[in-house]
């Protein structure tokens, strides 16, 4: 298993490994550690923390659904701004035609973060989420 990399601290945060979804308890970890450095208060943390998690989810489940993969994480925070991305370099499957409980990932997303992109290519999909710093 490959060591994950990380940015320069605290403004940044890189995460790159394979199977980066299958590790979703340390990546939550050290996502909460990271936000939590920035002084943000703990529901914006906890916000990031699921926001991130869903979309690493949705990796497992759409780029790679017969496992493995790579997924990518950045994380900064500038101009105001918390930024989160997660990239996959995967096939995307679409979500089955009746998914019952699941398929609402990208809804949730949308409800935590203050804006959302998500962007598909033949080279992978990525989410890009953003929150604003309180203003002080």
């Amino acid at each position: 298993m490959a060591a994950l990399v990380r940015g320069p601290e605290p403004l940044r945060l890189h995460l790159s490994a394979p199977s980066l979804p299958r590790r979703l308890r340390e990546v939550r970890e050290q996502v909460a550690a990271w936000a939590a450095r920035l002084g943000l208060s703990n529901d914006r943390v906890d916000d990031i923390v699921l926001a991130t998690h869903e979309a690493l989810v949705n990796v497992a489940d759409h780029a790679y659904p017969d496992g493995g993969g790579d997924a990518e994480l950045d994380a900064d925070c500038e101009q105001g701004e918390v930024r989160v991305v997660v990239r996959d370099h995967g096939c995307w499957q679409p979500p089955a035609a009746d998914p019952g409980w699941r398929g609402r990932g990208l809804v949730l997303i949308g409800g935590l973060a203050e804006h959302i992109e998500v962007c598909s290519a033949a080279a992978g999909t990525s989410v890009a989420m953003h929150w604003s710093l309180p203003q002080t």
